[in-house]
């Protein structure tokens, strides 16, 4: 019976992270009660966490951002900014505690997960045809000429990034059917297109770029022929994309536009204030106090963040911080590898996750995804899936005697 309980928010939790980052916040907080009742339950639940080095890393990056966080001053010390920063990245324990053992609740997790973004991209879709946010009862903003879809959500860039993890889980999905099933590819490729036409009418090019690095990625791990055929579906992909119009002109934009001095002025303005506190940086939410003191001359469309996941580890806890989520990076990433060269049925999940840190590690160079609670919650669910089927196909193994 409390099994079955602590499936429930497993299950859901994609679809609910995708349609609401507020239900996405409730999730996580059922998640990480469901993971607590699984260690009362089961007395430790020792066959259950994450590996060490990843429990670690996860812990290096609050403690960094706790003590950048109170030696903040004379800035405002923000509890409760690091609190929501630090929160959603629970789930890469709270996730494997609630799943580990049960693929076949994994594998219903990761589909669901698909199957919402599915669904959300339809609806951005709508939005784009319509030029209005349905949801909100508002106009849409454009750029190049057309309206930018932001599904559910308050910016493009909190969709883009949604929809780039579950278009990269899709394909995943999508290359394990490829070689087992070949028979039953529609259903996979069918999402694939859907979300990926969610991602375009975002226009969101980091998570773009994020997207296409993924997918290089994945037809890179193909054998034999599979990948010859990749290479070519990859390039068929991109020709298309570019002779869309809106694809092509939001592309331009990035050598046109006279705003897109944006993103050099604020990385340059994050390098100066990383130069001038090194090892305690600025404390999380003190991104405006940092720009106060070292903002450099020129043009801003947006103040908000450093429009770079690295230098934004680093201006909230400096190099400490940065290192920190760099280490929780190649923990993930080194896990999640060892869970799809295991082989067998599942191992498509890690490499789903693995897939999806480097569209992550690619889009964060341009944005910040890793701080962005509506893109965190999804990479942070799916590599605790990853995880989770990990941990499965080791307890399996032992119990075989393998």
């Amino acid at each position: 019976m409390l099994a079955n309980l602590l499936a429930v928010p497993v299950l859901l939790f994609g679809a609910a992270a995708i349609i609401s980052v507020g239900a996405g916040n409730i999730g996580a907080g059922v998640m990480a009660t469901a993971a607590v009742a699984v260690v009362v339950a089961r007395r430790g639940a020792r066959d259950a966490w994450p590996p060490r080095d990843v429990l670690l890393a996860v812990l290096a990056v609050w403690l960094t951002h706790a003590l950048a966080t109170a030696l903040a001053g004379p800035n405002p010390v923000r509890w409760d900014k690091l609190v929501e920063e630090m929160w959603l990245k629970a789930l890469v324990v709270t996730v494997p505690l609630a799943a580990a053992g049960r693929p076949r609740l994994v594998r219903a997790a990761v589909l669901v997960t698909v199957a919402a973004g599915a669904l959300v991209s339809l609806y951005a879709l709508a939005q784009f045809l319509a030029d209005h946010d349905l949801w909100r009862d508002e106009p849409l903003l454009h750029t190049a000429g057309f309206p930018i879809a932001t599904a559910f959500h308050g910016h493009h860039l909190s969709w883009g990034g949604q929809a780039m993890l579950a278009l990269v889980v899709a394909m995943a999905w999508l290359r394990d059917v490829v070689l087992e099933r070949p028979r039953r590819t529609w259903l996979p490729l069918v999402a694939c297109l859907v979300i990926g036409v969610g991602l375009i009418v975002s226009f969101a090019r980091s998570a773009q770029l994020g997207a296409f690095a993924a997918a290089v990625f994945l037809v890179v791990t193909l054998p034999g022929r599979w990948r010859r055929l990749g290479v070519g579906a990859l390039v068929a992909v991109v020709i298309v994309a570019l002779l869309v119009p809106a694809v092509r002109l939001r592309a331009l934009e990035a050598f046109t536009d006279e705003k897109e001095v944006t993103r050099p002025n604020l990385w340059r303005s994050s390098l100066a204030g990383i130069a001038d506190r090194p090892l305690r940086g600025w404390g999380p939410g003190n991104f405006g106090a940092m720009l106060d003191e070292h903002e450099v001359d020129g043009y801003y469309e947006v103040r908000a963040h450093s429009h770079n996941d690295y230098l934004m580890h680093a201006v909230n806890a400096g190099l400490p911080g940065l290192l920190a989520a760099l280490w929780l990076i190649w923990a993930t990433v080194r896990h999640l590898h060892a869970g799809w060269r295991r082989g067998g049925p599942g191992s498509w999940i890690p490499l789903g996750g693995l897939a999806c840190q480097v569209a992550i590690v690619v889009a964060g160079l341009f944005q910040v995804y890793q701080t962005d609670d509506e893109p965190e919650m999804l990479l942070y669910y799916l590599i605790g899936l990853g995880l989770a089927q990990l941990i499965t196909s080791r307890r399996e193994d032992a119990a075989s005697g393998a």
